[in-house]
């Protein structure tokens, strides 16, 4: 016998009333708050998109010699494409 009340928990740790929230997608990453569904993303799984962003980041190297390294950063949850990471010369 489970306990059910009327509150929902929002991503920052908050409570709402089930009644105020708005339904979100089944694919709706609750880490990153992307969602596949509406938004065209790049996923670590996917081979293609790997490679996308192999080649964004040889470019973007060749384009910016003062970068020193671009690392994609990859969300935890759901293995979408968040952003890169550059490191500059000191």
């Amino acid at each position: 016998m489970g306990f059910k009340d009327n509150l929902v928990k929002n991503k920052k740790g908050g409570y709402t009333l089930k009644s105020k929230t708005t339904k979100k997608s089944k694919t709706y990453c609750l880490e990153c708050g992307e969602d596949g569904v509406t938004r065209d993303l790049l996923y670590e799984y996917n081979a293609a998109d790997v490679i996308m962003v192999r080649e964004y980041m040889e470019d973007h190297l060749i384009s910016y010699p003062k970068h020193k390294s671009i690392i994609p950063e990859w969300c935890e949850g759901c293995n979408s494409l968040k952003g890169y990471r550059v490191s500059l010369h000191a």
